[in-house]
């Protein structure tokens, strides 16, 4: 029987789906057989109810397959993604903090998408750089290897959404599918510094990684709905590590940073946000410099490179001062063009 018909009447009762039942409807989405009517209604409804834990753990499990892990290397490595879909146009912050990280030593496999909410997604921003994104395998393992950093930019290794892309586009609102990208990264990231566009879905993003064997992740949302650590105001940030589930707040004024209005964290077209990294990098002193450093901070608490967050936003600091991300941008131009 077609699960979608199952299922249905279910989520128009607001009752989440079990592990099991969620796997089924995704695997009959992604086979092919569904009807565009029956994938948006489906997504539909579902985003009305809101996704739950169990729900996205069997998305994810049916999905997986579909996703092609291009990784050759034998080591460990950390994500820096965002959902996306909070509609505030920031500047391209976690692919600024991507970079950082990459130059303490640390395996980046940033995995991002074209623009969704912003004017600039990763990939743009890399592009307009000078990053070839569209690299072979070995190509990227190299990139990996040799500047510590490589994108994978979704399309060319997620499988899983092609038969729901249509339907997706015409949708004008977020669905499971936004909550699903950075849960798929191709090379099973095993820490990942998340940002999602509500607090409704911390814990339950979280609850999702700790199924997926995550070793140590943060999940973030900040006060005025955006998917980073924001300079607005505070953000909550749920931790998961050791298998233990913990929220806590980050407020930046209890680490001297000075709160910023919205628009001066706002980016523009690829050409204005890659510029402006690069003015980052280079040493100039900003709102964004700022925002810049509270999620790299929380990235090197993820990856246990730092024993507190203050020690984070020191080493952060140090690292844009001594210009080693500006190194490590230059040596991806290279590498990803050869």
């Amino acid at each position: 029987m077609n699960p979608i018909s199952i299922i249905m009447p279910k989520l128009m009762d607001n009752i989440n789906l079990s592990r099991s039942e969620s796997e089924n409807v995704f695997n009959y989405l992604t086979s092919g057989e569904a009807s565009e009517v029956e994938m948006a209604a489906f997504l539909a409804t579902l985003s009305v109810k809101g996704s739950s834990s169990e729900e996205l753990i069997g998305a994810v499990n049916s999905l997986k397959p579909y996703v092609i892990n291009p990784l050759k290397l034998d080591i460990e490595t950390i994500d820096i993604v965002g959902t996306g879909g909070d509609g505030l146009k920031t500047f391209n912050i976690s692919t600024a903090v991507a970079f950082i990280v990459a130059s303490n030593g640390l395996y980046v496999a940033k995995h991002g998408n074209t623009a969704v909410s912003s004017k600039s997604g990763a990939s743009d921003v890399l592009k307009e750089l000078g990053i070839n994104i569209n690299i072979g395998e070995e190509l990227l393992n190299k990139c990996l290897k040799d500047t510590n950093m490589c994108f994978l930019f979704a399309p060319n290794y997620n499988k899983a959404f092609k038969n729901v892309a249509k339907v997706r586009k015409e949708l004008t609102f977020r669905t499971i599918f936004n909550l699903l990208g950075p849960l798929l990264n191709p090379v099973r990231a095993k820490r990942q510094l998340l940002g999602v566009f509500s607090n409704q879905y911390l814990r339950i993003l979280a609850e999702t990684l700790q199924a997926q064997n995550s070793i140590k992740s943060w999940v973030v949302n900040g006060s005025d709905g955006m998917d980073e650590i924001t300079l607005t105001g505070n953000s909550q940030i749920v931790e998961l590590s050791n298998n233990q589930i913990k929220e806590f707040e980050i407020n930046p004024e209890k680490y001297n940073f000075k709160l910023c209005s919205p628009k001066s964290i706002q980016g523009g077209s690829p050409s204005y946000n890659a510029k402006k990294m690069l003015h980052l990098f280079e040493g100039e002193k900003s709102a964004y410099r700022d925002i810049v450093v509270l999620n790299a901070a929380a990235a090197f608490c993820v990856a246990d490179s730092v024993n507190t967050y203050e020690e984070g936003i020191e080493l952060a600091q140090n690292l844009i001062d001594e210009g080693k991300p500006l190194n490590t941008l230059n040596k991806l131009i290279i590498v990803s063009n050869e």
